[in-house]
């Protein structure tokens, strides 16, 4: 059962513990690999060597001023007063890993995402808000041992950090308006910023922020992403998905993609029939509708189990 930020705040206020919002630096470091670490090495020594991983990397943590939050499997979440702090913290965590004998002979690596904004501390020394979601989007984003940020959480830094820094262009980031400019930390001594990654690396990069759209349909599967010319479906020959239907127009509604999100546009007679996962259903004719999480689209007529042409949808995200 999920629970609402709302519905959180409510019950903590009405037992006497309001929270505070604060400004700080959310930081999500994420063991890499460590599936295959437990099919190779045995559940108690893949469980050991994690164990000294997350050790180094609250470690370091602490060292720049920080504490741990919680640790979810093999992953670490982390708040630091300010965004200096946190991007000096990721730097020493990937060198903390890197110098320890036991784990580079495995060349074991971590993925580090991290942003700056406003967080709301709640009871158990936990924390909720946009920065936090942000901070997990740039860490499932991540690749193996690089740091990934956003330009909000780069403008806090002083000049030796923020130069080391490089652009990847800005992104649709799930749950926000506007587009997002999100950036590399180039922490390894080693490396050039004259060595920038190529155009198809950063555009792999951008396409795990990015919502897109599977359709499945008599045993096809088609996914648009954002970017896309818009999506057309009906009857006419000259549609995207033609669905071949007395009750369907010819030019029956498209989808398009707008600020990440993706509409359904109904331009048809008999209008469109959807069913929500969480069993909501609507009726569009000649309007838009917003297509989120997953359902079923039935042109022209309302869905039944038995119609072969029932249009599966789901949104997926990164």
């Amino acid at each position: 059962m999920k629970l609402r930020l709302g519905n959180l705040v409510s019950g903590l206020v009405s037992r006497g513990a309001a929270p505070q919002q604060v400004e700080a630096t959310v930081l999500f470091a994420d063991i890499c690999g460590s599936t295959r670490l437990f099919e190779q090495r045995g559940d108690l020594y893949a469980r050991q060597l994690i164990a000294r991983a997350l050790d180094i990397l609250a470690a370091k943590t602490g060292d720049q001023g920080g504490e741990v939050i919680k640790t979810i499997g093999d992953e670490i979440m982390s708040r630091f007063p300010t965004a200096e702090q946190a991007v000096r913290a990721a730097c020493t965590m990937h060198r903390g890993i890197k110098d320890d004998p036991q784990l580079a002979v495995l060349n074991m690596a971590v993925r580090i995402g991290l942003h700056h904004g406003p967080v709301l501390e709640i009871e158990k020394n936990d924390i909720v808000g946009d920065a936090v979601n942000i901070a997990a989007r740039m860490a499932s984003a991540a690749k193996a041992d690089q740091i990934i940020t956003t330009r909000e959480t780069v403008t806090q830094l002083p000049a030796d950090l923020e130069g080391i820094t490089r652009s990847l262009g800005p992104v649709w980031v799930k749950g926000k308006e506007d587009e997002m400019e999100i950036l590399e930390v180039i922490w390894h001594e080693s490396t050039s910023l004259t060595q920038m990654a190529s155009a198809g690396d950063q555009e792999k990069l951008r396409n795990l922020f990015y919502n897109r759209l599977v359709l499945e349909y008599r045993g096809k599967s088609i996914e648009l992403a954002p970017g896309t010319q818009p999506f057309t479906i009906g009857r006419g020959e000259k549609s995207n998905l033609m669905v071949d239907r007395e009750l369907v127009s010819r030019s029956h509604a498209l989808i398009e993609c707008r600020q990440g999100k993706f509409i359904l546009i109904d331009r048809s007679t008999n209008g469109t029939y959807l069913s929500l996962e969480n069993g909501s259903r609507f009726f569009v004719r000649r309007e838009e509708f917003t297509l989120h999480d997953g359902g079923s689209i039935c042109l022209g007529q309302a869905i039944t189990d038995k119609n072969p042409d029932i249009i599966r949808y789901r949104c997926v995200c990164g």
